[in-house]
């Protein structure tokens, strides 16, 4: 999923750290990575039994800024090699992805119904 904004004046480094905060801890580990217009935030599950990965990406500029989420590649292959080594015994690799990717769209419609009162507060805080 994809968003945009513009005429907001977000500090982006901000927004970043407080997205990378709000998932720090909860069985989860981040990694943000700078880009060259904005962030990277790798949100990596790490309870035992899933595989799970979220992207947010925040790029732009304070004034026009784009925020959009997603699965990485990574839980794609393992589905994949899960599909392959079934034939071997690899179902197990299906239902951590399958348990993974439930989890991921879980964060994701939570990222999603709070990012507005994140960047609001962002504002309100700036025009203080």
């Amino acid at each position: 999923m994809e968003k945009q904004w513009k005429n907001l004046n977000v500090s982006l480094r901000q927004l970043a750290k407080i997205v990378e905060d709000r998932y720090s801890g909860r069985n989860l580990k981040v990694k943000e990575t700078p880009l060259a217009d904005g962030y990277s935030i790798r949100v990596i599950l790490t309870e035992p039994r899933t595989l799970g990965v979220m992207r947010i990406d925040i790029r732009g500029t304070p004034n026009d800024f784009r925020i959009e989420t997603s699965a990485t590649e990574r839980e794609d292959d393992a589905l994949k090699l899960g599909l392959l080594t079934s034939i071997f015994g690899g179902g197990s690799f299906i239902l951590r992805n399958l348990k993974g990717r439930e989890e991921v769209e879980k964060l994701e419609h939570e990222f999603w119904g709070t990012i507005e009162e994140t960047i609001r507060s962002l504002m309100s805080s700036r025009a203080v």
